[in-house]
């Protein structure tokens, strides 16, 4: 496919995110890159190309398929959506006054399509609701609707359905997911800092460091499951910060959950299948005791935890794994997976079936700080860079 280089100028005239304010409590072994554009490259995997799609974004982080038109819908983090028809590059909505960016794990992460869109026109959409000043405490996650009218959202219709409080600034989570019938999961971090010091990930009475199941309809939410304890919208919990999950096609739940000093984790689990997997007791396969000291000795887990089925440790230049999709399209090499990615060395794996175990297949070191993946107009595998820029990764003529 022909690379487009279009400049957003309606992006650039937001801040960049390296002037925001930083955790509220450092995390050793991690800080924030400059923000800088690596360019994307794959050449040690002979099979797959890597080049530019689109460029002129700030933090580009998702791409959703519009269910009526030929077009994706690009999501930034500062609140700009955009669409590409694979010609033109229209804006859909700048709901930048609505979100906070006051830390670089704020903003607007996530939006889904109502199931009945075409009678309703209406998004839903996930953010963090703004708090001026920047020094005030962190801003909730917010879940809220918004109108379509002629292809743009009105952004006087946006209103509020369920927001969930959080204590720090970082690990918001905040992706959503629609699984059909009007069901939808959204992830939501355990409220941040470090070493969770409200034990939230253990805690099934609140929503934080969850994957909740909710159903929208009418305007409103409400819970799916009938809990007899704790939160009615907690189907999973014992995450640590879920930034993206999808669903395969034999109905399994996969989930990257960001790790805190040591160990990044891919989880998987019948979706309904309600599980705690171990946060902050376990981080990947191992205890987690609050040191920064990486025990290559894994163990079992208590009774009632659950272990990811792949981990990786911070070595080699990686920091924070970056979720990802199940694979039933794009290149052939990496279909029939969940693809995966770290955001410091810009690796890139995908977990695939080995007998009865799922083993981690590395792809190529792209280089570039990777936020995130998306899905091409025609079905590319699109690579989101810290940068700016989106890559497109496709098969190699031979």
């Amino acid at each position: 496919m022909k690379s487009y280089g279009f400049t957003l100028a309606l992006l650039l005239v937001l801040a960049p995110l390296s002037g925001c304010l930083q955790e509220d409590e450092p995390e050793p072994g991690f800080s924030w890159q400059d923000r800088e554009e690596i360019d994307c490259d794959m050449s040690e995997n002979e099979n797959l190309d890597c080049q530019a799609y689109l460029d002129g974004f700030n933090t580009p982080v998702l791409s959703i398929k519009h269910p009526l038109v030929e077009e994706i819908w690009i999501v930034d983090l500062y609140g700009n959506i955009t669409s590409w028809n694979g010609e033109n590059l229209r804006q859909v909505a700048n709901l930048s006054g609505a979100i906070s960016t006051c830390h670089n794990e704020q903003g607007m992460f996530g939006i889904a399509f109502d199931d009945n869109f075409e009678q309703t026109g209406v998004v839903l959409l996930s953010y963090i609701q703004i708090v001026e000043p920047c020094d005030d405490p962190a801003g909730p996650l917010t879940l809220a609707e918004a109108k379509v009218v002629e292809g743009v959202i009105d952004t006087d219709s946006l209103k509020v359905l369920l927001q969930v409080e959080e204590p720090y600034r970082n690990h918001n989570g905040g992706h959503i997911l629609g699984i059909g019938e009007n069901q939808y999961l959204w992830g939501v971090g355990d409220g941040g800092s470090s070493k969770d010091p409200y034990g939230h990930g253990q805690n099934t009475s609140t929503k934080l460091g969850a994957i909740l199941l909710l159903e929208y309809s009418n305007g409103s939410v409400q819970p799916v499951l009938d809990n007899s304890s704790g939160d009615p919208y907690v189907l999973h919990h014992g995450l640590r910060n879920p930034w993206r999950f999808d669903v395969d096609s034999s109905n399994r739940l996969w989930i990257a959950d960001v790790g805190q000093y040591c160990y990044e984790e891919i989880n998987v689990i019948p979706l309904m299948n309600q599980s705690n997997f171990g946060w902050a007791v376990r981080e990947g396969m191992h205890e987690f005791d609050g040191d920064f000291d990486c025990d290559p000795m894994t163990s079992e887990p208590p009774e009632g935890l659950v272990d990811p089925v792949i981990e990786y440790i911070h070595e080699n230049g990686h920091c924070s794994v970056t979720g990802g999709h199940w694979m039933d399209w794009g290149p052939q090499t990496l279909r029939d997976g969940y693809l995966y990615g770290d955001f410091c060395s810009g690796s890139i794996w995908v977990a695939k079936s080995n007998a009865s175990n799922w083993e981690a297949v590395h792809i190529a070191t792209a280089g570039t700080q990777i936020v995130g993946f998306g899905q091409g107009l025609n079905d590319e595998l699109l690579i989101f860079s810290w940068g700016g820029t989106i890559y497109q990764v496709t098969e190699s003529p031979n």
